[in-house]
């Protein structure tokens, strides 16, 4: 079974409103692969979610993931607002981080069970919502975990205090956090999140 896992901060604003940039990723990737060659295939996906939630307000457990992802490969592909950790050395890591931050706000970007929606102002057509409602928790084989702008600040503090007794294993996850939390707060907006996404899924092994 592998694991990943991204930490990232993610503006939804620019997020939600990227859909002429995959579809010029999609374009580029029906030219050089054919339209049904998986990276074509995986973009028309994210092109339509992007539709999905836009239209809807909602994005779900697994679409967060699937967003959050398209951000850091896609969207933004560019910009160090990221890091990924996988398989069994990662996932001790982000386990030991969760442990060394206090209960009471650690869950917020690392759930355990259960879920919850926050909303993330994303201005969009006239007539709707303002906002966005975003779905964190557990939804196997997804985990995800967001922060949103109000809670930055508490979420600094709480880190910074906590590198102080991590053990070695979460100082690098404690870290990212903290420099991630750092890049967040400049960039300022209020649709602007620190976001968690992890999976596990089969491994395939070469026959």
């Amino acid at each position: 079974m592998g694991w990943r896992a991204l930490l990232r901060v993610v503006d939804f604003q620019s997020l939600l409103s990227s859909q002429p940039l995959v579809a010029s990723a999609l374009e580029k990737a029906q030219h050089a692969g054919g339209p049904k060659s998986p990276e074509a295939k995986a973009l028309r996906e994210s092109y339509y979610l992007l539709a999905k939630v836009l239209w809807t307000r909602r994005a779900s457990i697994r679409r967060i993931h699937d967003l959050a992802w398209l951000d850091h490969t896609v969207v933004s592909a560019g910009a160090r607002l990221g890091r990924v950790w996988e398989n069994s050395d990662g996932s001790r890591s982000i386990r030991a981080a969760e442990e060394t931050l206090p209960p009471g706000i650690s869950p917020e970007l690392f759930p355990q069970e259960g879920s919850n929606w926050i909303e993330v102002p994303v201005q969009a057509f006239s007539g709707i919502s303002p906002n966005v409602k975003l779905e964190r928790g557990v939804s196997n084989p997804f985990r995800v975990g967001i922060v949103p702008e109000v809670r930055l600040r508490p979420w600094y503090e709480a880190v910074t205090t906590a590198k102080f007794k991590a053990p070695p294993a979460a100082v690098s996850v404690l870290g990212e956090i903290e420099a991630l939390i750092a890049a967040a707060r400049r960039a300022g907006g209020s649709s602007v999140a620190l976001v968690f996404a992890a999976s596990s899924f089969e491994d395939r092994l070469a026959e």
